[in-house]
Parts: C-alpha cells; structure tokens; sequence
C-alpha cells in the first residue's frame, strides 16, 4: 500500500439502494472531486449538492458532496465522499472517473488501516469497527461499540502500566542490589497474583460469551429415531430437515439461523449418536460429537417411550465432559405410552443438576405426534424457546470486558503463558528472566492495540521510578 496515494472505493453495500457513498481518501481527494463537480472550493463538513460528470463534461448524476479535511477525518487525511444515487451504474462510473483522475482503487479495510496507521485509532478499535459491521445481535453491537469508545484499549494500557512497575521493581533490584529482599519480593508476587487473576477473569469471559459476538451455536443430540430433525423443524417452523421413522435418516449435521430475542443462534440437527460399521455413518457421529464441543447451547433430546440403553449412557457420558455449554435436557414423545421407569428418570435429573451450566434446571417434556401422512406440526416449542430465551438473557446482561476476535484471545493467552513463566522465576529469584518474561508479557498484550515501544517502556519506567542519574 503506497500512504501517499489517493484511494477511491464505494462505501455502500452493492445492489439497489437510495444512496451509494463514494469515498475518497488521500492528498488529492479534494482536487480529484473538485474536479469531478467542476466546483471551486468545498467548504468542511458542509452537505454541498452538485452534479458530478464524466470527462467528456455529461453529468453522471446530482450528488451530495462533503469534504473532511486532515487529520480531522476517519482516516486522518483528506477525504471526500459523493453521496449519490444507489443502483449498479452511478457509482461505479463516479469511481471510474475519479481513476482517470489520479485516483487508485482501494483495497479491502484500506481506509480503515489508514486511520490506524495515521493514529487516529488503534488495532483493537480497527478490529470492533470490523465486528459491528458484522454483528449478530444487539448485544454484539454494544460490546464492539464500548470497545471502539476505548474499553480494551484502556484495559490493555493499565496492564502494561502494571507489567512495566513489576519491570521496574526487577530492573532496579539487579542493578543495585545483590539479593531481592523479602519485602519487595513479596509486593511482587501479589502484584502478579492480581494481575494474572485479571488476565484469567477476562479471558474466561470472553470464551464463554464468544457467541454474543459470533452467534451462538445450539446443537440438538440424541440417539437416532429419537426426534432431532422433528424438533429442529419445529423450531424453525418449518420443513427443513427429513422426518422418517427409520432410524439413521439424518447422517451429517445440518444447519440452519434463527433469531430468538433479538440474537442469532445457529440450530445444528446432528446424526444420532450411536455405535455403526457403516463408515459414512461413523463420520457422521463423529462430527456430532465435534458440533457438541463447538456449541454454547446443547439440546440432549432422550425417548420416553424407550427404555434407556446403552446409546442414551454414551449421551450422558458425552455431556459430563462439556464444560462451557449450557445444556437443555429434553424428554420427547412424551404422548405415547412411557417406558421410562422413576429410576431413569432420576437419573437424568441428577446428571442434568451435576453439569457445569444448566438451560433449565428441569427436564423439559414434551409430545410429538408424527404419523406416516402428518407433519411435525403438535409439537409446542415455546417451553424450549423460553429456556433459550433465558440463557440468552441472562448472557446479554454480563457488562464485563469481553474480548472480540481470535486474535486477541490469542494475544491475552500468550500474555498469561508468560505471567505464569514470570512468576516461576521470580519464586527463583532468578531476575533477569523474570525481566524477560515479563517483557514478553508486554509485547503480547500491547499487540492487542497499539506495539509498545521500547522508549515508551524506557519513558514509563524511570518516569515512576528514580533508578539512576
């Protein structure tokens, strides 16, 4: 990317529409559009109508011209935006002629990775503008909006401000002393304790609220014939997978999107989990079990009308290893004869209350009609939305700092390793690899927003600390 060029791109989504917005960022974005609307001068941040025209001086169209002038723009340079018809034609000839004016295409975020490299945002704020455009839900939105306002920007500069006074303690106590005494040493070790239960807090919420951000995943399991896709189309209302009272019908996941207060949730029918020789079917069972470890919801769907067996066991043993998911324990065809005896029943009740997180501290019945000629059609899913309903609720209302994206879960998960390494070294007295570590410390949550330099560390550590003349 060449910083001193000047870059077009249409800022719209494509398609018909009302308005198309052309933006123009760089030197030149004034002259080029000057130029374009045979106008003299743009006053800043002033809606200017005009008429826009090709080089031949035919009008393209009458748009809305508004100029914002550097470094008080998005990107921080100059830019210029044409708002003018939406539809396949008007814009794209707005963006061809600004080309044959000296004008280069923009490439993808290249006007947002201008405004990072100008300054005037940092990588975490670059990252949730990406994540409100592509939001799932209300919730998602007002996370990624605190995180534009600053929230993780300002988190991740008080850590480094910590991580640089435990460097300092270090570096001063190996320069002029020859022993760390008990005292600073123990100051130390609770500034590390707090500090690493901080990093553990933050990282936990963010995994087990990921689907706020991505879109929760609910997988629906049980052995096979036991109701998965009546269910999934009965949440759906309507057909989308295939009912049939042989068993083994559905043999790989299937997905379809529902939004259920206000977020959306991906509903994942899975083959039954049973024991096959049938290969394909082996494949299909193990990407059930996969689609479960993957989920923030789980539906384990179990048959009344059956006695449990040694399939609905390898379900119950399968559900004790989740340890993040929130499960919703179903008992269907509850309408035919029972043949689930109390014992059995018990037994799914107290494996439900011994699992980490419960949907619902009961287990839901419910009754399933389904004859040979007869849609899915009497089965009332509302017991199993409002469980859902509530999961949700009770996660859209955490206002904790919620990390966004894989990469700076990756950076804090990094930054934890080389706490943890720190604080081994420490116990050894070992300072300067307790100095390394804890640098590595910084060079990994610093990532997240903005590199710390080394001479910003050095500005930080003698500013707090008089270690020399």
């Amino acid at each position: 990317m060449q910083l001193d060029s000047t870059i077009v791109g249409i800022s719209t989504a494509s398609g018909v529409g009302a308005i198309a917005i052309v933006r123009l960022s760089g030197a030149r974005a004034l002259e080029i559009t000057l130029t374009l609307s045979k106008r003299t001068t743009l006053i800043p941040r002033h809606a200017t109508l005009s008429y826009v025209y090709d080089n031949a001086s035919n009008p393209i169209d009458q748009a809305i011209l508004l100029y914002f002038q550097a470094p008080k723009s998005y990107s921080g340079e100059d830019i210029c935006e044409i708002h003018c018809h939406g539809g396949a034609v008007c814009a794209r000839l707005v963006v061809e002629r600004a080309l044959e004016l000296g004008a280069v295409c923009a490439r993808s975020g290249e006007f947002t990775k201008r405004a990072f490299l100008n300054g005037r945002i940092d990588l975490a704020q670059a990252q949730a503008i990406a994540g409100i455009i592509n939001a799932q839900s209300a919730s998602a939105t007002q996370i990624l909006v605190r995180q534009l306002q600053g929230e993780v920007s300002a988190f991740v500069h008080k850590v480094c401000d910590q991580l640089i006074e435990l460097l300092a303690y270090s570096e001063a106590n190996i320069d002029y002393s020859e022993d760390l005494d008990e005292d600073t040493s123990l100051a130390m070790q609770q500034k590390l304790e707090a500090l690493s239960h901080t990093l553990q807090v933050v990282y936990q919420d963010s995994m087990h609220r990921v689907g706020l951000v991505e879109g929760f995943r609910l997988c629906i399991v049980g052995k096979p014939n036991v109701g998965k896709s009546s269910l999934l189309n009965a949440l759906l209302a309507f057909d989308r997978a295939i009912i049939s009272p042989i068993a083994g019908t559905t043999r790989d996941t299937i997905e379809e999107s529902l939004y259920i207060h206000g977020t959306l949730v991906r509903l994942i029918d899975t083959a039954g989990i049973h024991h096959s020789d049938d290969t394909i079917e082996q494949i299909g069972i193990e990407r059930s079990i996969a689609a479960m470890e993957q989920s923030n919801i789980i539906i384990a769907l179990f048959d009344a009308s059956r006695a449990l067996d040694s399939e609905d066991y390898a379900i119950l043993e399968i559900l004790q290893t989740q340890k993040d998911a929130q499960v919703l324990m179903v008992l269907n065809k509850c309408d035919m004869p029972k043949a689930l005896d109390t014992q059995s029943q018990a037994l799914l009740t107290q494996t439900l209350h011994a699992l980490p997180h419960q949907a619902s501290s009961e287990v839901i019945e419910i009754s399933s009609k389904c004859g040979k000629d007869e849609a899915f059609t009497h089965l009332n899913p509302h017991k199993i939305l409002d469980a859902i309903g509530h999961v949700l609720d009770n996660e859209q209302k955490h206002d904790a700092l919620v990390l966004s994206s894989s990469y700076q879960i990756t950076q804090i998960t990094a930054t934890i390793n080389a706490l943890n390494q720190a604080a081994l070294k420490l116990e050894s007295g070992e300072l300067e690899l307790f100095s390394f570590h804890i640098n590595e410390c910084i060079k990994a949550i610093s990532a997240i927003s903005r590199p710390y330099e080394y001479t910003q560390m050095l500005d930080a550590m003698f500013g707090a600390f008089c270690l020399g003349k």
